[in-house]
């Protein structure tokens, strides 16, 4: 008469105990590498933010090199055409133009 039983048996217990141990273990395993890529993207959060303010305080230095320079090129055509004010009657006198 075969065994009906509601319980398994001793073997097959133990086999269904190991296999939940193992994935107990790969469930471990599985939010260890979840929470360390959580760091990871966390991390490279912050490095992305630092860029940005990099990218930001670059950008605004350049403005500010731009209209720098600008004006420097308006002193310089200034003193330019000051300089030839003066030098024209000299080099038309000097070479008898």
């Amino acid at each position: 008469m075969p065994d009906h039983s509601i319980f398994p048996s001793s073997d097959q217990f133990l086999k269904l105990v190991e296999g939940q141990a193992r994935l107990e273990a790969k469930l471990d395993a599985f939010f260890a590498a979840q929470t360390t890529m959580k760091t990871e993207i966390d991390g490279m959060k912050t490095d992305i933010a630092a860029v940005k303010s990099d990218v930001a305080e670059i950008k605004s230095q350049r403005r500010a090199t731009k209209s720098y320079l600008a004006g420097i090129a308006a002193v310089a055509g200034g003193i330019s055409w000051v300089a030839s004010q003066f030098l024209d009657p000299l080099m038309k006198k000097f070479f008898g133009i």
